[in-house]
């Protein structure tokens, strides 16, 4: 089983892996439910259904990232292309992942630095993006960085 924040995970390094400059990451805890958005740039050049296993762009033994979202939100999930931008929609049970956002973002940010996240629950929303820590010095590329980006997250509380 993958949590929330793996899911998340997986759906920015599949934007980072289709060349994306920009992604932008939405979860919405909707009462027990997460609403994950992820919004890219990148390249979408899959044929037909982009979710059963295998189904890739990426080489022989990869293509587990989408039909991993697939399954774990019981096919609650879309994936279309727009005018420059690709969107993937998901829906899943929330686990408690997300309560520590230090550990559920620093992998994001880590993956792919010029993502741009916004989380909402309980009608409150917190955005994160690269600009905001590297203003605030706390972007995690070293052990310092890393420190300050966790006091950052906690601050945002």
């Amino acid at each position: 089983m993958h949590s929330v924040a793996d899911l998340v995970l997986e759906a920015v390094e599949n934007s980072t892996e289709a060349g994306a400059g920009i992604i932008k990451a939405l979860a919405e805890d909707e009462g027990g439910i997460w609403m994950i958005e992820i919004l890219d740039d990148g390249e979408w050049v899959i044929e037909g259904d982009p979710f059963p296993e295998g189904a890739t762009t990426k080489g022989k033994g990869r293509g587990r990232g989408l039909s991993i979202i697939w399954e774990a939100s019981r096919g609650r999930c879309s994936l279309t292309r727009g005018e420059g931008y690709t969107q993937l929609r998901f829906r899943v049970e929330d686990d408690g992942s997300f309560g520590d956002l230090f550990h559920a973002l620093l992998p994001v940010f880590l993956r792919n630095p010029d993502v741009w996240v916004s989380i909402r629950s309980s009608g409150v929303e917190k955005r994160f993006s690269t600009d905001d820590l590297r203003r605030e010095d706390a972007f995690p590329s070293d052990a310092s960085g890393i420190r300050a980006f966790r006091a950052y997250i906690e601050r945002q509380g």
